[in-house]
């Protein structure tokens, strides 16, 4: 063989051993990224499982304290369509070896019995003594079970998860074989427990309330300059106006005017000139202001901005500020849609947070309904078993973008607090809150 035909071979297997190598290293690169897929899918089906039995536990527990067929319903709806989000969920987390039989079990006897628990208040029919315990049963299961998915979720967060080690404790599970692995222990638990089945800030109540509305407030209210705006929101900030540097405005349904220093942001809307918002990055240091200080220092503020007639509701810490929200008092009721959330820094006191875009939305002059039912029928009207411990009157929204007017019965049941809204006018249940407390202050679910 020659020197040139030498020279050809040895370039042709070059470029052989080349393509095989970049063939080799795509088909890898290809085959990491299938996996981490495949691992990323599993990680959302995780979460979507965990949330899903969140919302099963609150609606199961919401359940057992309807009184009326109407708010039967509603919760029977939510729980089959909970029940059924979580089946699909968990069904990317089985495989082969593992159905996680008792699991789907149990969301499809919840689906089946609210079912058949809807048909009954469809009728005008309400829970009897068996069928609260009935439900009461199926909460205990979801409560344990929606606890050991949190731990696997949180695990998961944490970055000490291995989905092939849960679907392999998870078939021990179900052949019977022990794992000492305690986040296997987890999964396994989970589907042991229905063996013997025949399954924030925080912004208190209401305050996801969204409603698409034209502001009545701001409709009625002159339009002010950028100048003005500018000298209100320095005076907000307690600045000088040439402090301030111009954002762009912002238009739809809250045109407002932007504003900033640094990294403080404010909007003042155009109309009537009312601070809209405030955010701010503030670090936490250590508290040197109460819980109390907080809320007093809040209030005050609001009224040197002009919002008047507002009422403190609950309040929450977190990453060293308080946030409290406030509710527009008329008269003898707490109007809900029109909140006011004010962030108080606990380190010094100052104001560093600010959302008045709900009140503003929200707020107008209403017009009380004569009550049809006193305080003392409301409640009466309530689920046997709980007691009655405050009751206030209070305006609540609606998702249709409207309002109620409601007695708000504060009422406790073996250690939970829960939120019972009658309608003032029909006597009917318009809501049911669980009042959850936590070290930073009172979540509602």
């Amino acid at each position: 063989m020659d020197r040139r035909k030498k020279i050809r071979a040895a370039s042709f297997m070059l470029a052989v051993t080349a393509a095989l190598l970049i063939w080799g290293i795509t088909g890898a690169v290809q085959v990491k990224r299938l996996e981490r897929d495949r691992r990323a899918e599993q990680q959302r089906a995780l979460s979507q499982t965990d949330e899903f039995l969140d919302g099963m536990t609150a609606s199961l527990q919401k359940a057992v304290y309807a009184s009326s067929p109407a708010m039967l319903s509603r919760l029977c709806g939510q729980l089959r369509t909970q029940a059924g989000g979580a089946k699909l969920s968990l069904s990317a987390l089985s495989s082969g070896d593992t159905q996680l039989y008792n699991m789907y079990k149990f969301m499809s006897q919840v689906a089946e019995y609210t079912e058949s628990l809807n048909q009954k208040a469809a009728a005008g029919g309400t829970l009897t003594a068996g069928e609260r315990e009935t439900l009461k049963k199926l909460l205990a299961y979801a409560q344990r079970l929606s606890a050991q998915f949190g731990y696997m979720s949180d695990l998961m967060d944490a970055g000490l998860f291995s989905f092939e080690e849960l679907r392999r404790g998870l078939a021990a599970a179900d052949s019977g074989a022990g794992d000492t692995v305690s986040y296997l222990n987890a999964a396994a638990d989970a589907e042991d427990s229905l063996q013997e089945l025949p399954t924030l800030i925080y912004d208190g109540p209401f305050s996801d309330h969204i409603t698409e509305k034209t502001s009545v407030l701001l409709k009625n209210a002159a339009a002010v300059s950028v100048t003005k705006a500018k000298e209100i929101a320095a005076a907000a900030l307690h600045m000088e106006p040439r402090e301030l540097m111009d954002a762009a405005e912002t238009a739809g349904r809250l045109p407002t005017y932007n504003f900033y220093r640094d990294k403080t942001r404010i909007a003042v809307t155009v109309n009537g000139g009312y601070p809209a918002y405030i955010l701010t990055d503030h670090v936490g240091g250590a508290a040197r202001v109460s819980e109390e200080e907080a809320v007093s220092a809040a209030g005050a503020y609001l009224r040197e901005l002009g919002y008047a007639g507002m009422e403190p509701t609950y309040h929450a810490d977190e990453n060293g500020v308080c946030t409290v929200n406030f509710a527009y008092r008329e008269g003898e009721y707490l109007c809900y849609p029109d909140l006011i959330k004010v962030g108080v820094s606990l380190s010094d006191g100052s104001i560093v947070t600010l959302d008045a875009r709900d009140y503003l939305m929200n707020h107008v002059r209403r017009t009380v309904p004569d009550e049809a039912i006193t305080a003392e029928q409301a409640a009466a009207s309530v689920t046997p078993g709980l007691q009655v411990k405050n009751i206030k009157k209070a305006v609540i929204p609606t998702g249709g973008g409207y309002e109620k007017y409601a007695y708000e019965l504060l009422c406790a049941d073996a250690g939970q607090d829960v939120l019972i809204y009658v309608d003032t006018v029909t006597g009917q249940e318009d809501d049911i809150l669980l009042l959850l407390y936590a070290d930073g202050g009172t979540l509602t679910k």
